[in-house]
């Protein structure tokens, strides 16, 4: 199906049924059982805690457990990792992680090394969305706003994808016995590099535009407030999580799913209607593109069908998928997927101990020579890759459809004109689905179990 203009969603395999799909596409069918023990596993879950809340409603027995303090969510997810068999290696990661979450060193380390690490750019003015803030003096170690910028120590995180996106929680009354509304609030962050290179928040700001209040501006206490039950420390450690909740939405729903996932089936799609089994690039891609389409399907049959959208069940943002996949969609672009051009553009290529950005450039450049040497022995001249009408066609194929209505498509070349080119593609095809969706996948359960580190709703 081709991609939508109007709501800037990109192309994918039209077929909405697992079942449905040629069997060259499917997984193992090993895989596709795990895959489906384990949903089952967590529907039931879900399903008893709902008819449990339900039956003590109707008994008068119900009763909100409530988590007064952070060891009793720490004891909640001991319980919960014995019950559901959690890896016990990810579940003591959860746990480290939840003694250290309020440090604010704890939380730059996040924005610069969790699942979420790739939106984080160099402030260069402090205009626009940061006019009406003030960053406190103490925070800076006596330097003044404009002498860090100038030594390009201060950062930005934004989530301008919740624009637009009307408060949640039309299921929580099933999930929970009572009607919550799950607040959506727009939230950015100022990060200062301090000089022994450590990464700290100094500086949010938070906005509920959906019932139009005014933004308002949260910084931490200073050092001489040493009591973290002190109210200051306290509203900064609110402000930390209303952002980190805004964070889990954006994350979710444009950086895994879209990025990761849905893109991908763009790349898989134009090259399993226009290359031969037989094709080098096609040989090339297959063991990277294998899969893509048949996750996507089941993805669009349970997590965002409109009818069983997953995400509704524990985002604040989750009831307003489309908006939130065309916010994401409308700033796509191809650019973006070449690591070294998008390190360059965010001004974070000298940023100390971002470890998202060194072991994917080392990925990006292994891969990247890899790729190289086997364009050049297919293609002995640039000629060659303007002669084969059938790579061309793929990317005729990954703008016409796969962008279809995107202006410049996406920023994708609708030709390949010189194997340079096609290298720098073929290069950031098995990057996005290989080291960057592992990037995003595989930090979820160390970072997101422990639900105050960061809030789903």
């Amino acid at each position: 199906k081709k991609g939508s203009s109007e709501y800037f969603y990109p192309g994918y395999l039209n077929i909405m049924e697992y079942e449905n799909l040629p069997r060259f596409l499917k997984f193992r069918e090993a895989k596709f059982d795990a895959f489906t023990n384990l949903r089952a596993q967590g529907v039931k879950k879900i399903k008893s805690n709902i008819l449990s809340n339900i039956k003590e409603k109707i008994l008068g027995t119900y009763k909100e457990e409530k988590a007064d303090s952070f060891q009793k969510y720490r004891d909640y997810m001991k319980e919960q990792s014995d019950e559901m068999k959690w890896p016990k290696d990810l579940v003591l990661d959860a746990l480290k992680v939840s003694k250290v979450f309020r440090q604010d060193e704890e939380f730059g380390r996040q924005m610069l090394c969790g699942p979420n690490a790739m939106l984080i750019s160099r402030v260069t003015s402090l205009e626009g969305r940061w006019a009406g803030g003030t960053v406190p003096d103490h925070e800076l170690e006596g330097k003044s706003v404009q002498d860090v910028i100038g030594d390009g120590h201060l950062f930005e995180v934004c989530f301008d994808d919740l624009v637009g996106i009307p408060h949640g929680g039309a299921f929580s009354k099933k999930l929970t016995g009572t009607a919550q509304t799950w607040y959506v609030c727009l939230a950015d962050c100022l990060l200062y590099q301090r000089d022994d290179g450590k990464l700290v928040p100094v500086l949010i700001r938070l906005e509920n535009r959906a019932d139009g209040e005014p933004e308002t501006w949260w910084s931490p206490p200073s050092s001489d407030i040493t009591d973290l039950n002190d109210p200051e420390h306290l509203a900064w450690l609110y402000a930390k999580m209303w952002f980190r909740c805004a964070d889990l939405s954006v994350y979710s729903v444009c950086t895994h799913y879209a990025r990761g996932h849905a893109t991908n089936e763009i790349f898989a799609v134009a090259a399993y209607r226009n290359l031969p089994n037989a094709h080098p690039i096609f040989r090339l891609l297959q063991p990277h593109i294998q899969g893509v389409i048949a996750v996507n399907v089941q993805a669009r049959a349970v997590l965002i069908n409109p009818g069983q959208n997953v995400f509704a069940l524990f985002l604040s943002a989750g009831d307003s998928l489309k908006i939130l996949l065309h916010n994401y969609y409308q700033t796509f672009d191809y650019a973006d997927l070449n690591l070294e051009k998008n390190f360059e553009k965010r001004g974070v290529k000298d940023i100390p101990e971002y470890l998202y950005r060194e072991d994917t450039l080392d990925y990006w450049k292994y891969i990247g020579e890899y790729v190289s040497e086997m364009v050049n022995l297919t293609y002995p001249s640039d000629e060659d890759v303007v002669k084969d009408l059938e790579l061309q066609n793929v990317f005729k194929d990954l703008v016409d459809s796969g962008f279809h209505g995107y202006e410049n498509g996406a920023g994708f070349p609708r030709s390949m004109a010189n194997r340079e080119q096609l290298v720098e593609y073929l290069t950031c095809v098995i990057v996005n689905i290989s080291v960057f969706h592992t990037a995003v996948n595989f930090q979820t359960f160390t970072t997101y179990t422990f639900p105050p580190n960061v809030p789903s709703c």
